[in-house]
């Protein structure tokens, strides 16, 4: 982890001031019967983390509407102290998109579909969280 901080802020040194973000990426590994919607983590001080994650979750809760509108999404936003969120110096997410165990959220893992819309999704996110911020 540590080596991955430095990475990124060796990164982020080069391109201060401009839009940056660490978006850490995780799949969990819960017990079988545990189904897990996508929730997001920010660093609890940090008000850019906790507003990017409330836009991504908005976006995602938004498409999962459009696409499936009688799944519902219990995703979630809270504020962690993580070392990659302690440690990286842009504005960070660290996002939890599901349950590796659970039958259901390996669809939305595996097949590549799914797995391409949750990626458009996040990304459709992350441009409305640019264009936020340039407000």
């Amino acid at each position: 982890l540590r080596q991955r901080a430095n990475a990124i802020n060796k990164v982020s040194k080069q391109y201060t001031g401009r839009y940056e973000r660490t978006v850490e990426l995780h799949v969990d590994s819960r017990y079988q019967k545990q189904k897990v919607d996508i929730f997001f983590y920010h660093h609890p001080k940090s008000t850019k983390g906790k507003a990017l994650n409330q836009t991504l979750l908005k976006t995602i809760k938004q498409k999962y509407e459009e696409h499936q509108p009688n799944r519902g999404n219990k995703g979630y936003i809270t504020g962690r102290n993580l070392y990659m969120l302690r440690h990286a110096n842009p504005v960070s997410t660290y996002i939890e998109l599901g349950n590796i165990q659970n039958t259901q959220d390996q669809k939305r893992l595996l097949v590549v579909d799914n797995r391409q819309a949750i990626a458009n999704w996040l990304t459709l996110g992350l441009i409305k969280d640019y264009q936020n911020s340039k407000k």
